[in-house]
């Protein structure tokens, strides 16, 4: 998401192909022509015309595969923004939708549209109401498996026990059902989570030790393998430079 941008539409350019990757911000992904093949967690999904892919926070996935007339469209939400949208706190979907062909000429002349306005407030207003209807095509992962997102959402610190004791059922069914609906476990999409509070917090101005400790983590040894685990890099190249780096690979925008 680009520099003071609540709202943010852009179409997929082969040369800024991400790796595999994760953020904060819910994504909504629309394809107009061609075919491609996306990984969502450890599920392989397939795109032709009209497919809509949603990511919720935390969701892993990456374009492994792209036919050369593939038109992709890629909608993104700040957390502050996507909380006002009816639906987004507790949708979660690895399974892709196809979107009938009247809506999508309609959602597609919408994000070609926003794609070339700079009023930052109305893209903002019209991506939020995009997302709202685009999320009543997706449905909703079993009830434990929000249940899950939900309160993970509000505090990654809960353990595999806390949540058992809150949703009536054993760990082990938790841990199932989730990893069918998200393409994760819980203990690594609590990771996830947790990781983007520390990058919040340090961007905030904490300390790497402060913003460790506030997040949850028991220590700051445990944060910077996490971290390196997850990102690749340690937290001091990605503040260093390594972020910067890598949004200017990678992003199809930059102004």
């Amino acid at each position: 998401m680009l520099a003071g941008r609540r709202a943010q539409v852009f179409r997929h350019q082969p040369q800024y192909r991400r790796p595999r990757h994760f953020h904060e911000e819910p994504e909504i992904n629309l394809v107009a022509r061609g075919t491609g093949v996306m990984g969502v967690g450890e599920r392989v999904v397939p795109l032709v015309a009209g497919t809509l892919l949603y990511f919720a926070p935390g969701q892993d996935h990456a374009l492994l595969e792209e036919s050369t007339d593939l038109v992709l469209y890629v909608a993104a939400l700040r957390p502050e923004l996507a909380a006002r949208v009816a639906g987004a706190a507790s949708k979660v979907a690895l399974d892709a939708v196809q979107i009938a062909p009247a809506e999508r000429a309609e959602q597609l002349a919408l994000l070609g549209a926003l794609e070339r306005a700079r009023d930052t407030s109305a893209v903002e207003h019209r991506l939020a109401e995009l997302f709202e209807r685009s999320l009543s095509n997706v449905p909703l992962p079993h009830v434990v498996s929000r249940r899950v997102v939900e309160l993970l959402r509000l505090d990654p610190s809960l353990s595999g026990a806390s949540l058992a004791a809150r949703l009536h059922t054993g760990e082990s069914g938790i841990s199932r059902r989730f990893r069918k609906d998200v393409g994760v476990n819980v203990v690594e999409y609590r990771a996830r989570l947790k990781l983007m509070q520390f990058v919040a917090e340090v961007d905030r101005g904490a300390s790497f030790a402060r913003a460790a400790y506030a997040v949850g983590f028991g220590s700051y040894a445990q944060c910077h393998r996490v971290f390196t685990r997850a990102l690749g890099c340690a937290p001091q190249a990605y503040f260093g430079g390594q972020r910067a780096v890598l949004t200017e690979m990678t992003s199809p925008m930059h102004g």
